[in-house]
């Protein structure tokens, strides 16, 4: 059986690039932008002996992946169910490179080290907090005009030429 997990990874300390990316996007669209934003590494692993177990121990071997003196990380799904009930309107935007020479490296690694691991995708998770009273869908579309480059003032976090973006699931 196919195993998937994904974990986010993040700083202790404030991420620059997450209060640079908000401060951007308040000054592009002050009514659109997020209350909140954050951002993470977001690092799938997928193959038939992937499991949490599995994910932990690869990991706690690699300091590369998540360095435990400036990043902590939680497991993908742990995390996005942490925000549902918290009064605001999440939206998760996965950004993927195509063409992603990280992945294809973390790959090579940790597939000689487990052979039952298939592929390692790293992105880039920024979560957009808004205002609880916004519907969900007029939520998502906020998000991807902020997130998706379109023109030198319309979106930042991007380049749908070279990137790919998703959203992850309700929330």
């Amino acid at each position: 059986m196919m195993g998937e997990v994904s974990i986010a990874v993040s700083l202790k300390a404030p991420d620059p690039a997450a209060v640079t990316a908000l401060a951007a996007m308040k000054r592009m669209d002050p009514s659109g932008a997020p209350g909140v934003l954050e951002r993470y590494e977001y690092w799938t692993f997928r193959g038939p002996g992937v499991s949490r177990d599995a994910v932990t121990e690869m990991i706690s071997h690699y300091t590369d992946i998540v360095n435990p003196n400036k990043q902590i990380w939680i497991f993908a799904g742990d995390l996005l169910a942490g925000k549902k009930n918290d009064g605001r309107t999440w939206v998760p935007v996965l950004v993927s490179d195509r063409v992603d020479s990280v992945s294809e490296t973390w790959t090579a690694i940790l597939s000689g080290r487990r052979r039952r691991l298939e592929t390692v995708r790293y992105s880039v998770l920024w979560l957009m907090g808004f205002d609880g009273g916004i519907p969900e869908d007029a939520a998502v579309a906020m998000a991807m005009g902020l997130a998706v480059t379109e023109r030198r003032d319309r979106g930042l976090l991007a380049n749908p030429v070279s990137q790919e973006v998703e959203i992850l699931g309700s929330m």
